[in-house]
């Protein structure tokens, strides 16, 4: 006899208590609280999952104990939730950019051009890189998106870092292009 829930194989669910429990479907989080629906996000939308974690613990449908075990956070995460929303209400949980820097704008293809053009030719700039690059993709490049690619994919060091870089003088620069010709 064939499983007439067989489309709710993919859901997963949560219970957080006997008054709330949350469900994964289709890329969003369906909350219920008392057995009702309370509260409908995408499961990668960081704001109303606060604001769906400050409210059920305001309400006190569950221990922030339950909270965090549900909603996969730490304590001292929803603590600090909890206290930015009392002082200065609930807007002061919600991020201004999905980021430290915001969204990560480089597709593969992008970070794959980048990362060609530096091994190809170890010297050059990371202005030049964009230029190039810019040229050939469909979204516009600049230095600091190529030093933020670099970087991830290890190939330079951070900025602030304490390693130890070897200087090269610009003249020693030109001899070590010459050879390669």
């Amino acid at each position: 006899m064939p499983d007439i829930f067989e489309f709710a194989k993919d859901d997963t669910e949560r219970r957080i208590n006997s008054r709330v429990h949350l469900r994964e479907r289709h890329g969003k989080v369906e909350v219920f609280k008392d057995g009702e629906l309370y509260a409908v996000f995408g499961e990668n939308d960081r704001e109303f999952r606060k604001a769906t974690m400050i409210q059920l613990a305001r309400l006190g449908a569950a221990s922030l104990r339950e909270l965090c075990a549900g909603f996969q956070v730490d304590r001292e995460t929803l603590e600090r939730y909890l206290i930015r929303s009392q002082e200065r209400g609930l807007r002061a949980v919600m991020d201004d950019k999905p980021g430290p820097k915001g969204p990560w704008k480089a597709d593969d293809a992008t970070r794959l051009a980048v990362i060609k053009e530096y091994v190809n030719e170890p010297g050059i700039s990371d202005s030049e890189i964009a230029r190039r690059v810019s040229g050939r993709r469909p979204i516009q490049v600049d230095r600091k998106m190529v030093s933020r690619i670099l970087r991830h994919a290890g190939l330079k060091p951070a900025p602030d870092s304490d390693a130890v870089r070897e200087v090269i003088s610009a003249d020693q620069l030109a001899l070590r292009f010459r050879d390669k010709s």
